[in-house]
């Protein structure tokens, strides 16, 4: 999984002037000093906005960018599905990752996962190459006065698998690769089979296949045992078993050690980007049967479970040694980020949304604003009391304080009239993808313009709080937040107003740049 702070995806038409010109900025820095003029001139010849325009248009590259909200902040030119062609990263964001999520979001999006990937590298990005896995295939050569060296990253290297498995809960027809999986696994001698339900303790394919259908039914899952829900990760190419993964619900034993998510892949399968992408699958999995927040643990000495699950957004909480004496480390994985930027795949009565995000450092707040404009949508969607809160031509600002435990959403219906005041109880405010983001914590306060503050989804909090999404000191932290900023609220539905005004009039003003 790619950094989240920053956003990652194909090269549009508007995108190429700009791309060009951090190109130039960042070669004229770091890497024309390494040439002589021809060298300069050649690089000129090839890296101009005509140029790189035909190149796109005739299908000889492809380009991925990288952003900072809108910014232009790295670029990566790929050049017949095998070679980089450029990768260029601005030098204020050197040193976070982006050229190497840059090359593992074109393996993924170019399906470049089973190809050796090349490059000419320039004297300046030797070391960087060779730091995530390139290496050097020939000596140092020159052509027409540029410098540079060939590498070479092997296939399966920097790997990411996203988009070649697909999870389905195993029937009869899968008896012959269920059992040719166990089998790989035991000639490798390992005889215990992590997320495989208990493959290798049972006697028949039909016994365990009764038992991993039983494992969904709570009424029928033994006592001490939670009910789960285990799938095969099949191959989409070759329709190939290449893992497992059970995602299963929580009781005390297992929120203390083995958390929601156990996985597997087959011995001749690993290394090769799998476990990342099974773990991906298996948090749609999750909330598909209601977890908003997914627990995983792994040996904290197996460097490549770890990544897949922080790759996965997992948040370390602490460490715990098992039964065998091992040190496990615990990660959380949320499932209930939402980010600024409008998911219009939630919604399907909103058609077209117009947005933007303002940076602000006044007395009065300090850190994003954004706001969405509802142009063009079909029916409602109605508050509790019958009142509209998202219609068309209304208006979202939302406040994201990323030192605050609560998202300010103001919301203004089409002339501009206040509707309600919002406040989302969030375990985080961050960025991700670029743009603001909060951890939806379930409890939500609603101030309105005639001063009632009213307390929604206490139902939700105690739920989550039963299923172990949080322990008792956040049930009860979270339960204080809330009610010390009901006592805040009581009267100042006036001074709110001025405050959200101020700034949907700035935005205004500054224009929607969307």
């Amino acid at each position: 999984m790619i950094n989240m702070k920053y956003g990652y995806r194909k090269l549009q038409k508007e995108d190429l002037k700009e791309t060009v010109e951090l190109v130039k900025r960042t070669f004229n820095e770091f890497e024309a000093p390494c040439y002589n003029d021809m060298g300069v001139d050649s690089f000129y010849k090839f890296a101009n906005y005509e140029n790189l325009k035909n190149e796109i248009e005739n299908h000889n590259i492809n380009m991925l960018v990288a952003t900072d909200y809108k910014k232009i902040i790295g670029m990566i030119a790929i050049k017949n599905n095998s070679h980089i062609a450029m990768l260029f990263v601005d030098k204020n964001y050197h040193n976070q990752g982006i050229g190497k999520n840059l090359i593992r979001e074109a393996k993924s999006e170019y399906n470049l996962n089973n190809e050796d990937l090349t490059v000419n590298a320039s004297p300046y990005a030797i070391e960087f190459y060779k730091k995530i896995g390139f290496e050097k295939i020939e000596d140092e050569k020159e052509v027409d006065g540029i410098k540079f060296i060939p590498m070479k990253l092997e296939k399966y290297r920097l790997n990411n698998a996203k988009g070649e498995l697909e999870l389905v809960f195993p029937t009869e027809e899968y008896k012959e690769k269920v059992m040719d999986y166990l089998k790989e696994h035991l000639d490798n001698g390992e005889k215990v089979l992590n997320g495989a339900g208990g493959l290798e303790r049972v006697d028949s394919f039909e016994e365990w296949l009764k038992k991993i259908k039983n494992d969904t039914d709570k009424e029928k899952v033994p006592e001490g045992r939670v009910p789960a829900w285990l799938y095969l990760a099949i191959r989409k190419t070759d329709k190939k078993m290449v893992g497992v993964v059970q995602v299963r619900l929580l009781n005390e034993k297992l929120w203390k050690t083995f958390g929601n998510i156990g996985d597997g892949v087959r011995p001749t399968e690993r290394k090769k980007g799998y476990v990342t992408e099974i773990i991906r699958l298996a948090l749609i999995k999750a909330k598909e049967i209601g977890l908003n927040r997914v627990l995983m643990s792994c040996d904290k000495t197996n460097i490549g479970s770890k990544k897949s699950i922080i790759n996965n957004g997992g948040v370390l909480e602490n460490e715990y040694v098992d039964e065998d004496g091992n040190v496990e480390e615990r990660y959380w994985i949320s499932l209930k980020k939402r980010s600024a930027v409008w998911d219009k795949k939630r919604f399907d009565n909103i058609k077209e949304v117009e947005e933007k995000t303002i940076t602000v450092n006044e007395n009065d707040f300090t850190g994003d604003i954004h706001l969405n404009v509802f142009t063009k949508m079909t029916g409602e969607r109605l508050t509790s009391t019958g009142k509209p809160f998202q219609a068309e031509g209304y208006s979202w600002l939302e406040f994201y304080d990323y030192n605050s435990k609560f998202r300010l959403t103001a919301i203004y219906d089409d002339k501009g009239k206040i509707v309600e005041w919002y406040f989302d109880l969030s375990r985080e405010i961050g960025k991700m993808n670029g743009y603001p983001y909060h951890e939806d914590w379930y409890l939500d306060v609603v101030l309105t313009p005639e001063g009632d503050v009213i307390l929604l989804d206490e139902d939700e909090f105690d739920e989550a709080y039963k299923k172990f999404e949080m322990t008792e000191d956040e049930y009860i932290e979270g339960k204080q937040l809330v009610k010390e900023l009901i006592d805040r609220l009581q009267g100042k539905e006036e001074k709110v107003g001025e405050f959200t005004d101020k700034y949907l009039e700035r935005l205004q003003k500054e224009g929607v740049n969307f």
